[in-house]
């Protein structure tokens, strides 16, 4: 018979989640109240507000040792797209794995420089990672898809976010781990520190922006499902999320999976992500190769080609 917990609070079944396998209690089973009428969980907004923390809350958990403690939360839905489907009283729908480590292995999305990206990135690079032809293909590209007056999340930033001064846009955050590099980007009205990598899950309340921009940085996502439906919740209605990466990279920072692959791989790669997610439904696709390479780029006398852009768009299923 299956193992079952009790909320001491509300008196409710504790569901079942499975932890993610690289996190440090590496796939271990939890069992969380998701009541959502639990005073417990509703208390918890107010007492977290009242601390100066917005947008979070806790639930009920009992961990593996059978220890009772909260688990934070940062929206009503959170964490329920973990729980597992077990024999219980209830009826529950067939758990549907959803997570990175089903479909891919974990030597896919580690790196050969395992380095924290916040102790790698200290020290800022301001690196361009195109060439100004393509960076011009990226910066037409997303005023064709994002729409005048849109609030823009810059995921990854650096110091360009390729996002035209005539879209005339309501204001772009930029989020990234390097605070020089976002300083140094004019575009922005908004900079947050965050490393995706360390925690996927971003300081913003559901439906916040209406496009998501995430450029040449893909590569760089040890958790990309992860981040990619919490792209999903912080888009509203309608919204679009833009995902355009190249050929170039930095190796030792990039998934293994990522220099695995060939160009239209990665494509097929990106596309993955987003449907197994199951947070979006894929739009349309862009590509452009075979540019010529700016006479004044140092590349230009190896008769090299602008570098390529591919780009996939989505919307939330909401």
């Amino acid at each position: 018979m299956a193992e079952t917990h009790t909320c001491p609070h509300c008196g409710a079944s504790m569901d079942p989640i499975e932890t993610p396998l690289e996190s440090s209690w590496g796939g271990e089973i939890h069992y969380v109240c998701f009541n959502d009428q639990c005073t417990y969980y509703t208390s918890s907004w107010n007492t977290l507000e009242g601390q100066g923390i917005d947008r979070a809350g806790y639930r009920c958990r009992v961990d593996p040792r059978g220890a009772c403690g909260p688990i934070a939360v940062w929206s009503p839905t959170a964490l329920k797209d973990l729980v597992l489907c077990v024999e219980t009283a209830r009826e529950c729908e067939p758990f549907v794995p959803k997570g990175t480590l089903e479909y891919f292995s974990a030597e896919d999305f580690a790196r050969d420089d395992e380095t924290p990206d916040t102790v790698f990135y200290q020290t800022a690079r301001f690196v361009e990672p195109l060439d100004r032809v393509a960076a011009a293909t990226v910066a037409d590209l997303y005023e064709q898809l994002i729409p005048r007056g849109a609030r823009v999340l810059d995921l990854m930033a650096g110091a360009d976010s390729h996002l035209k001064p005539e879209i005339k846009l309501e204001g772009i955050t930029g989020l990234g781990i390097s605070s020089e590099e976002l300083q140094s980007n004019a575009a922005l009205s908004d900079r947050v520190i965050h490393d995706l990598n360390a925690d996927p899950h971003r300081p913003f309340g559901d439906n916040e922006f209406d496009a998501v921009v995430h450029t040449v940085s893909v590569e760089y996502l040890t958790r990309p499902i992860e981040v990619f439906r919490e792209v999903s919740r912080v888009l509203g209605p309608g919204g679009r999320f833009i995902v355009v990466f190249s050929n170039r990279m930095f190796p030792p920072k990039a998934v293994h999976i990522w220099k695995r692959t060939d160009e239209t791989e990665r494509v097929d790669l990106v596309k993955q992500f987003f449907e197994l997610s199951g947070a979006f439904t894929v739009e349309d696709s862009f590509e452009s190769r075979g540019k010529p390479r700016p006479e004044d780029d140092k590349y230009y006398s190896l008769g090299i080609p602008s570098d390529p852009i591919y780009a996939l768009w989505a919307k939330p299923n909401k």
